[in-house]
């Protein structure tokens, strides 16, 4: 029963928690304690980051309430029936865009980490290159067995970050935390828009909810999916405001990773644990990476009317891959970063909340299975 349930072309539930989440815990993990502590330079933070998450489950449950109404339809066909044919044109091109630009971060993203920690005297290129072929890879094969991966490795990516969590709880100190409720209104709203950068990612249920066999229970999913970081997000930035402090963590590249080196085993048994907390992080960059090629693949199949996906894929790879390594420094970078979340904040959140309410002004009737 079990082999036969697996053999098809659709995704349960709790496949697409697990996508959801792997997907939204990708760069903005490691770099969102320092970007908050320069908006917010206290331990409130962790207020933005319950507020954005908050606002993120709102757009997600808008997101997915409108892909439910469209079974097997992603938002590529059933615009269409929403607003016409030219401006569903219109909006895939900015989707694909936006996908596109996302998938050249994170491949940059991956191979800026990994000199930075792992291999310090190979060229960045080539460790970008050999993580997007790895990419390039996994994209290529179904669209449900590139879901099913996350099903594979966000478990031991939330193990390693509990843990993490678990072996610094001696080395808060309770002064960096303080004080508290200190922060104001416009501190507050700069750490609202800082955080929610981070919870991007929950717009590819525009795409997987079309391959769901039970969309009814969907909704309650998705919201999951978002929650979960959510909470792994406050975790780890008090955590990371307890261990170095405010200051110091607006100081640090990747608050995360230097949590991570703050670790000691017994025993000597792992020297270097940063090293292990990466290698296991990268899982999460890999899905979110390899989902993001895959949408863009599929945006493009449908605008050009190619039949295969391969040929599309490997198209497409050469491009990105030369984006990704266009900004020349981390302050080019980050700000590539920012102008990403930005497109996918426009084309994957905004202009499909307004899908939703001309839904809902023509009469919102609900089609087929639910």
């Amino acid at each position: 029963m079990k082999v036969f349930e697996y053999g098809d072309r659709e995704i349960n539930a709790s496949e697409l928690f697990f996508s959801v989440s792997s997907m939204i815990l990708g760069m903005g993990i490691l770099t969102l304690p320092r970007g908050l502590t320069k908006t917010v330079p206290s331990s409130d933070g962790w207020m933005t980051i319950v507020l954005a998450g908050l606002l993120s489950i709102g757009f997600v449950w808008v997101l997915m309430t409108l892909a439910t109404r469209f079974p097997n339809e992603t938002i590529v066909e059933f615009s269409r029936t929403l607003v016409g044919k030219h401006a569903a044109w219109g909006l895939s091109v900015l989707l694909f865009i936006a996908f596109f630009m996302f998938t050249s971060y994170e491949v940059r993203g991956a191979a800026e980490v990994a000199k930075q920690y792992l291999f310090r005297r190979t060229p960045v290129e080539v460790i970008g290159l050999a993580f997007f072929l790895v990419v390039i890879y996994a994209a290529c094969g179904t669209r449900v067995g590139v879901i099913r991966l996350n099903v594979l490795f966000l478990p031991f990516v939330l193990g390693v970050f509990v843990l993490v969590i678990v072996m610094n709880l001696g080395s808060v100190r309770l002064e960096h935390l303080q004080p508290v409720f200190v922060s104001n209104w416009k501190q507050m709203f700069s750490g609202i828009w800082e955080s929610l950068f981070s919870f991007f990612g929950f717009e590819i249920v525009l795409f997987y909810a079309a391959l769901l066999n039970r969309p009814a229970k969907a909704v309650k999913a998705a919201i999951w999916g978002v929650t979960t970081p959510m909470l792994l997000y406050v975790l780890l930035f008090l955590f990371v405001i307890g261990v170095f402090s405010p200051a110091a963590t607006a100081e640090l590249q990747y608050p995360t990773v230097e949590l991570a080196k703050e670790i000691e085993v017994p025993g000597a048994v792992l020297e270097r644990f940063e090293s292990f907390f990466f290698t296991i992080w990268l899982m999460t960059l890999f899905n979110s990476a390899a989902m993001s090629l895959d949408i863009c693949s599929y945006i493009m199949c449908r605008l050009v009317g190619a039949r295969k996906r391969l040929n599309v894929i490997l198209s497409l790879a050469p491009v990105m891959f030369v984006l990704s390594f266009i900004p020349r420094d981390l302050h080019e970078f980050s700000s590539f970063g920012k102008l990403t979340s930005l497109v996918d904040l426009t084309a994957c959140i905004m202009i499909p909340c307004m899908l939703y309410v001309v839904f809902l002004i023509k009469g919102g009737r609900r089609r087929g299975k639910g």
